[in-house]
């Protein structure tokens, strides 16, 4: 069975979350919550490095309306599950856990840099690196590196800025980046509804992200 990784977020305004995750429609008249990211074991690591930032386990009592509805509705209910029956609050708890967004996120990516690598690299490769084809360059050169070369040689490279496809640094890069247009796109659209420090924006520190493993 294969294990889904997803990714929520949630805002806190004046004491009281609100969930940033999208809302779209799934039928006629159905709205349904939406995952801002997922992946499946290509986010094995990451998953498992961010629980060093747990704040806690599980469903947390505050949680947002918005994004409550993802889960199922009774906790203490109970479902079959190996090697026995469980309810759905302890099977939550097995399985998700939530974080601060600035502390264990936000604060991976540095400031105006998008790409982790950048250098020279082989131009018969990179055609192939940006359709998928390939997912690493063979070698790539630094500037010392490539100053070196003859006139001839360097003919065969071109500078490159690039991240490992769904490496860790990508995820964190896309996490903070989805996360942050949604928190601009909530407060812009909610603030006169609620009002209040969110006429000032949504800080970092004030998001909550919510991982999920489920299967």
């Amino acid at each position: 069975m294969s294990v889904y990784y997803s990714v929520y977020a949630e805002a806190n305004v004046d004491g009281k979350w609100y969930s940033l995750s999208p809302h779209f429609k799934t039928g006629k008249d159905d709205l349904k919550t939406h995952s801002i990211f997922w992946l499946q074991s290509l986010f094995y690591e990451v998953y498992n490095d961010l629980k060093d930032y747990a704040l806690g386990y599980g469903i947390p009592d505050d949680m947002s309306l918005g994004l409550r509805e993802v889960f199922h509705e009774k906790l203490d209910e109970e479902i079959e599950y190996w090697p026995g029956k469980l309810t759905w609050g302890d099977y939550y708890r097995q399985n998700i856990y939530y974080i601060n967004f600035e502390r264990a996120i936000a604060s991976k990516v540095k400031k105006d840099k998008p790409y982790k690598y950048e250098g020279y690299v082989q131009k018969k490769e990179l055609a192939s690196f940006e359709i998928d084809e390939i997912d690493e360059f063979s070698e790539w050169l630094t500037q010392k590196e490539y100053d070196a070369l003859t006139p001839k040689e360097k003919r065969q490279y071109q500078y490159y800025r690039w991240n490992d496809p769904y490496g860790e640094y990508w995820i964190y890069q896309t996490l903070t980046e989805r996360i942050r247009t949604l928190a601009v796109l909530f407060a812009v659209v909610c603030e006169s509804d609620i009002g209040g420090s969110i006429y000032n924006g949504i800080s970092d520190s004030n998001i909550r992200v919510v991982r999920a493993q489920l299967n």
